[in-house]
């Protein structure tokens, strides 16, 4: 499984639950380190969810001195595939975990794919203040800006535009 489906499979998890979702988020105004992906949910608070698809990954993650611990976070899990599930014992109690699985369903007409997401365990809940309007605004920028980098390198694949050299 690579990093992109279990974007997918989290967007569409908590797609009806929450304001606003984004990836990639760089340390700045917001958070104290990178968030893979940043989930604004119903209440105004900020959710992490960190994506590793080996365990090379995950324990490379861990020794980090940040240990994602940032004052406007709320809660964080870890997003890993079915196939790293005897991982989770390495991930600190602290941090909920996620274990997504690939789901081929035939159908008449080929097949669909589906990504099931399993919460194994939750986090615990920091004590943070709910994010304020411009910290909102701000998300809802970088998530745009992301869209569109997205269209434009859509464009460039397709043979519309060229990549600046």
């Amino acid at each position: 499984m690579i990093t992109k489906e279990l974007e997918y499979a989290i967007q569409r998890k908590y797609f009806n639950t929450s304001k606003l979702i984004t990836t990639n988020i760089t340390a700045g105004k917001i958070v104290s380190h990178e968030c893979d992906i940043l989930i604004v949910n119903k209440s105004n608070y900020l959710l992490e969810f960190e994506l590793k698809v080996s365990k090379t990954d995950l324990l490379a993650d861990l020794k980090k001195q940040h240990r994602h611990k940032c004052k406007n976070i709320r809660q964080t899990y870890f997003v890993i595939p079915v196939e790293l599930k005897e991982c989770i014992s390495l991930i600190p109690i602290d941090f909920g975990v996620i274990v997504v699985k690939r789901q081929i369903i035939e159908k008449y007409d080929g097949e669909e794919v589906y990504y099931l997401c399993q919460i194994k365990r939750k986090p615990l809940t920091n004590k943070t203040n709910k994010i304020t309007s411009d910290m909102f605004l701000e998300l809802s920028r970088l998530a745009s800006m992301r869209y569109w980098t997205c269209k434009k390198n859509e464009l460039i694949r397709l043979g519309f535009l060229r990549k600046k050299s």
